[in-house]
């Protein structure tokens, strides 16, 4: 948990959630409510904290944040860029990690659409059509309408800029050789809907990590949202194969042996 009055007492996991590129933390709203009374639930808000945004900066912003706040490893969830950031976390900082559900992401950008024709679109179409455009494609269905209202005031405040660099540096990013390098419980959670990432490259990025778990789900890009007692299952499964590993620091003596 948070500290509080100096403490550092984490008496909860907790999980740290990034989500994508132009996505509000209310994304993660409903996940946290299926885990209220299990989990601190720390949702952040990356793209409004001051820049530069490239992907590496960010994750050491993060890490930093996990530093001050926390006295134990934090599960991160990352969804679409998020996990991007969440896989540059766990390499720079694998000490914070205690383990990772990537949602609807990948390793690289190779198959992921015109990046190029995205990124001119963000730099010479910026504003609420845009917004409304990357918003709307991110769900199997049609959104709530306050949900959508507060998903597009919350893309209104994001400095263009922020949406440049995160996606240049995601394009120009490929985290596949420090994949088999990861060295805490992962799972790669994908909506089989999903018109920018296909399953197939769900399987291609659980496959290069070891012990990986791969799950799809009956949703669009955004299963955070779409389907959060699914996720909020596989959150549980993941602490628990977290709290299971022998090797975790315990706070009554050192870790145990190298097995899992």
């Amino acid at each position: 948990m948070p500290t509080r009055d100096g403490e550092r007492a984490a008496r909860r996991p907790v999980v740290f959630a990034i989500p994508g590129t132009l996505c509000a933390p209310a994304v993660f709203r409903p996940l946290e409510q299926r885990l209220a009374g299990q989990v601190e639930f720390d949702a952040v808000s990356w793209m409004t904290d001051p820049g530069p945004w490239d992907l590496g900066t960010v994750a050491d912003r993060l890490a930093a944040r996990i530093t001050r706040r926390y006295d134990a490893p934090v599960m991160v969830i990352g969804h679409s860029t998020g996990g991007a950031i969440a896989l540059r976390m766990a390499a720079g900082h694998a000490e914070l990690v205690a383990g990772l559900l990537l949602v609807d992401t990948g390793a690289h950008m190779r198959g992921h659409g015109d990046v190029d024709a995205i990124l001119t679109a963000l730099a010479t179409d910026w504003g609420a059509r845009l917004h409304a455009r990357v918003l709307d494609r991110s769900f199997a269905t049609a959104l709530d309408p306050a949900f959508r209202d507060e998903m597009l005031e919350y893309a209104a405040t994001v400095p263009p800029q922020a949406a440049l660099d995160a996606l240049r540096s995601q394009r120009d990013l490929d985290l596949t050789p420090g994949l088999a390098r990861l060295d805490c419980p992962v799972t790669v959670l994908h909506g089989r809907h999903d018109p920018t990432r296909t399953p197939d490259q769900a399987r291609e990025l659980a496959a290069g990590i070891p012990g990986a778990r791969l799950r799809l789900l009956d949703t669009g890009h955004t299963p955070v949202y779409e389907d959060p007692d699914g996720v909020a299952g596989e959150v549980l499964a993941l602490l628990t194969r977290w709290q299971n590993d022998e090797r975790r620091p315990r706070p009554d003596g050192p870790a145990g042996p190298a097995t899992r």
